[in-house]
């Protein structure tokens, strides 16, 4: 009896750590690394502030995606009719007869495939974003969103050169603003955070089972 009563404290004791390690898995997606940060700042006197990155879109790829991490940060104040710092996702061919503009983001939040003369129409729910931990950066601003993001390319680019634009547009007032990015890429698989979230609850599932029992 008494050995049985160990056992059961023993198996217990096994579930409760999977449980445990299934929500750490899950904090470490909501709050993983961003890897190396390419940081725009306003303030500089310029009224736009540009990062472009050139990719090639293999026309064998499968549904391919378009990857990053970015955030955005300032300390203004979203108020109506007013231009405001913002941050510009784009996607244009090396030709720039193809251009698609994946997301904008200000004081008022953020905006997913805006609708813009000229460009390429893309349904926002092919945009997946998760949340990510705003990084440490300075200045500390005060109002922060971070996303990592898997954009469809739409199929005007494959098999061609392509190149990614990040615009961090300043209204030159002195409020200041931030937006940065990081791990950009093709891709075609099925994303790991999708993979990560499945894998964390089927063990949760299971782990509770196990509690239970």
């Amino acid at each position: 009896m008494f050995c049985c009563g160990i056992a059961g404290r023993l198996r217990f004791k096994a579930a409760q750590r999977a449980f445990l390690f299934c929500n750490l898995l899950l904090c470490h997606h909501l709050v993983s690394a961003q890897g190396v940060l390419t940081v725009l700042n306003t303030g500089g006197g310029q009224p736009l502030v540009t990062e472009a990155r050139p990719l090639f879109v293999d026309a064998a790829l499968v549904q391919p995606r378009l990857q990053f991490n970015f955030g955005f940060a300032t300390d203004e104040s979203f108020v109506p009719n007013t231009f405001l710092d913002s941050f510009t996702v784009t996607l244009q061919s090396s030709n720039q007869l193809s251009t698609v503009i994946y997301l904008t983001t200000d004081a008022s939040g953020m905006i997913l495939a805006p609708p813009t003369p000229g460009t390429i129409v893309v349904d926002p729910a092919s945009i997946n974003t998760d949340a990510l931990a705003y990084p440490s950066l300075q200045p500390v601003l005060l109002h922060q969103l971070a996303f990592q993001v898997s954009a469809l390319i739409p199929s005007q680019f494959l098999g061609a050169s392509v190149n990614v634009y990040f615009d961090l547009a300043d209204n030159l007032d002195a409020t200041a603003s931030q937006g940065w990015f990081s791990d950009l890429r093709v891709t075609s698989v099925p994303e790991p955070s999708a993979w990560m979230l499945l894998l964390v609850a089927g063990l949760s599932v299971w782990s509770f089972n196990r509690l239970k029992r």
